[in-house]
């Protein structure tokens, strides 16, 4: 006996246009989240990057009991910065670290009274009278922004602008 039922196999073209449609649907939903979602956590790396750069320099001053300056490179601290131990025990200065340039589509400036080289004294505080302030912002998208803010006692912390 012959049978006269034969069972498909695969997808009806329904079932293929309907699974297409879902998914430029989520492609159409998630591509742009996603965009916004990678600007924000590059700002935030930026961030957190300087605020690891200042802590570690403070920590390096009370260290080695002497000034520690976190100063930019040439070209400004989009260009990043230096951090550098001043005459430890006597020695020449000695370069703790360098931070490398701050991609373009980031905007990295210095705002408030403290403004160019910030250091760090022996017991971990800003020398000087006047706190700082770092601002870093997208260029590509608008509400993307943070501050770094350093107090007069060195602490420094991330906010959101």
């Amino acid at each position: 006996m012959r049978k006269l039922h034969v069972k498909n196999r695969g997808f009806s073209l329904i079932e293929l246009i309907i699974t297409l449609l879902i998914g430029s649907i989520l492609l159409a939903w998630g591509i742009p989240n996603y965009r916004d979602f990678k600007i924000r956590k590059h700002v935030t790396d930026v961030a957190n990057q300087t605020v690891y750069s200042l802590s570690f320099a403070r920590a390096e001053a009370v260290r080695y009991g002497t000034n520690v300056t976190v100063a930019p490179n040439a070209g400004g601290w989009q260009s990043g910065w230096t951090i550098t131990a001043i005459g430890v025990d006597g020695n020449p200065d000695r370069v703790l670290a360098v931070q490398d340039p701050i991609d373009s589509i980031v905007t990295f400036s210095q705002t408030g009274p403290l403004s160019g080289t910030v250091t760090f004294n022996r017991i971990g505080g800003l020398t000087g009278s006047n706190a700082g302030r770092f601002d870093i912002t997208n260029s590509e998208a608008t509400g993307v922004n943070k501050s770094v803010l350093i107090s007069l006692n060195g602490t420094s912390k991330v906010v959101k602008l």
